[in-house]
């Protein structure tokens, strides 16, 4: 099935990207948008394998392409794009959303 108007495109598994590369990107999401992911595993809040969880999924955004520009133009951000897979994450973590972190 190649896809026309009418069909969908199967979706074709992409290969994920670098660890450490999304490893940064995840990190550097949320201290844009004023995470302390370290303070917030101290707490209680957050937990190393939600921390790999999230690494985990940065690296099958189809979107990390995106991600340094938009850190660049939005420093002060409050809330990460919703273009973010953590978005949701990082939200929970910041009280902006009723879901949960871990």
């Amino acid at each position: 099935m190649n896809g026309t108007a009418d069909t969908p495109r199967p979706l074709r598994p992409r290969p994920l990207g670098d660890e450490r590369e999304h490893y940064w990107l995840a990190l550097g999401m949320a201290q844009t948008v004023g995470l302390d992911l370290q303070a917030e595993i101290e707490a209680g809040r957050f937990s190393q394998e939600a921390w790999a969880e999230t690494v985990q999924r940065c690296r099958g955004c189809g979107w990390a392409d995106g991600c340094p520009a938009w850190m660049e133009d939005n420093p002060d951000a409050e809330r990460a794009p919703e273009a973010c897979v953590n978005a949701a994450r990082f939200d929970a973590l910041l009280g902006l959303d009723e879901g949960t972190a871990r």
